[in-house]
């Protein structure tokens, strides 16, 4: 269970880092950093998902409702969203 949590935040790592360099900015560097940045955004991807899905808290189970690959593709697409959103707003703020 906890290899497979591993290989999901690596994953997740892997791919905010390829978004960070895709659009131009220098990249993190350190992993310690990217960890953070990844553990700091998973919980607005998830927050995004549910108000997307109109999925309540209580009653929410993900195994549920899709399946661990829909779900991995999901939080990507996700996770690309709000790395693009939250770009544009500090670019915004810096100029």
């Amino acid at each position: 269970m906890f290899s497979e949590h591993a290989l999901y935040i690596s994953e997740l790592m892997k791919l905010l880092d390829d978004q960070i360099i895709s659009m131009g900015l220098p990249p993190v560097g350190r992993t310690k950093d990217l960890f953070r940045m990844v553990l700091d955004l998973s919980y607005h991807v998830d927050q995004t998902y549910k108000k997307r899905h109109d999925l309540e808290e209580p009653t929410f189970k993900l195994t549920t409702y899709m399946s661990k690959d829909d779900v991995i593709s999901e939080m990507r697409n996700l996770l690309k969203e709000e790395l693009t959103r939250y770009m544009g707003h500090v670019r915004d703020a810096e100029q």
